[in-house]
């Protein structure tokens, strides 16, 4: 290719951040330049490097003032597009799962640690909570056992089981009792440091048969899914202390998508409730006016089956920002994930060569060029920072 050098051929290259300041020797006005906006109309007669940092929106690119011979690069950050957290509308099967049936054959409950490198399962094979180790995250492709566990003594038939924020205290409900029995954890997400704590609360009341079990953020409210095909709500006037608990004498039934509902889980604000169940094996998500208050709720019209995967769900989860779901049930004795969230969508000029599929923060840079006066634009670069 002809007469480029005066074009581009930066002498920098293009550091981890991106951000396109470790180039050098840009003749002026060819420099890094910022554009935003989901139409950006980059100027390539002016500047041969462009950065839109995150993507805010879909966004389609168009080239303009395209000189003779030319070849300039566009740079942005694979952002995801937050209205498709906790919408079950977007969830796809990931390909990615994990087998537990050498701990339990009958799995109930799962959860995960804050940051998603720990994983714990109970059941009601052994009656025990294994601990799981992730090397990534969230990524259960990456889970192995940690050769932790913690043996239920006070529950024959566990069927759930939460945390508190920082996981010092570990909560379990089953079918033996009706009853959430609460532990102490000396190290927070370390099942071998726990102990009973002396303190429960029995459901049996509202529930003979509970299967799922939730707190709200803040540890004030928790919630109880169950063979009524109901969500009972309770009030603890002390966070995370389940002595403290009292029926809010608020419920709504669920009955009307599955009859034998086995879990139940929230988004983060409480503004949407999820339930799976064995009846339809599928995850349903639910409308909360105001958050955390199961009086408000609503079915949203959403759902989506895992019955591929597994034909009886016990327990559904998220990790923290809603962008990932995870299943796990009795027929399959395996931890399946779900991707909830898709990236805003790059659209390019027509090129020669198509872009790579980039992931959520992803920094993506594009090289083009042209040497007949814009009229053919070719893609010949394209570099992925993960």
């Amino acid at each position: 290719m002809a007469n480029l050098s005066d074009k581009v051929a930066p002498s920098g290259v293009l550091t981890p951040t991106g951000d396109g300041s470790g180039l050098t020797g840009l003749p002026k006005p060819h420099g890094p330049v910022a554009v935003s906006g989901a139409t950006p109309s980059l100027d390539v007669g002016a500047y041969n490097f462009f950065k839109q940092g995150a993507l805010t929106a879909d966004t389609t690119v168009s080239f303009a003032s395209v000189p003779t011979n030319a070849k300039w690069q566009y740079s942005f950050v694979a952002a995801v597009d937050t209205s498709t957290t906790f919408d079950l509308a977007e969830a796809s099967y990931t390909s990615k799962s994990f087998d537990i049936s050498s701990q339990d054959t009958v799995p109930r409950g799962l959860k995960f640690s804050a940051d998603g490198t720990s994983m714990f399962i109970v059941g009601d094979a052994n009656n025990k909570v294994f601990q799981y180790t992730l090397s990534t995250g969230f990524d259960v492709s990456t889970a192995s056992y940690s050769s932790k566990s913690f043996a239920t003594t006070q529950e024959n038939f566990p069927q759930a089981l939460a945390f508190n924020v920082d996981g010092t205290s570990m909560f379990i409900v089953g079918t033996d009792n009706d009853t959430v029995f609460q532990y102490t954890l000396s190290t927070g997400f370390d099942v071998s440091t726990a102990s009973y704590a002396s303190k429960s609360f029995s459901v049996n009341a509202q529930d003979t048969s509970p299967r799922g079990l939730k707190f709200s953020a803040d540890g004030t409210s928790m919630f109880i899914v169950g063979a009524q095909a109901t969500v009972f709500q309770y009030t603890l006037s002390t966070g995370f202390d389940v002595s403290t608990a009292s029926y809010a004498s608020k419920s709504f039934s669920v009955a009307s998508q599955d009859v034998a509902p086995t879990s139940l889980e929230f988004n983060t604000d409480g503004t949407s409730m999820f339930i799976v169940g064995g009846v339809n094996d599928t995850a349903f998500q639910y409308t909360l006016s105001t958050g955390f208050d199961v009086s408000t709720a609503s079915y949203a019209s959403k759902s989506f089956s895992v019955a591929s995967q597994d034909a009886a769900p016990t327990e559904l989860a998220f990790n923290t920002d809603g962008t990932s779901m995870f299943i796990v049930g009795t027929a399959s004795d395996t931890v399946f994930q779900y991707t909830l969230a898709s990236d805003h969508s790059l659209t390019l000029p027509t090129i020669v060569g198509t872009p790579s599929a980039v992931t959520t923060g992803d920094r993506v840079t594009y090289t083009f060029v042209t040497d007949d006066g814009g009229t053919t634009i070719d893609l010949i670069a394209e570099e992925i920072i993960q």
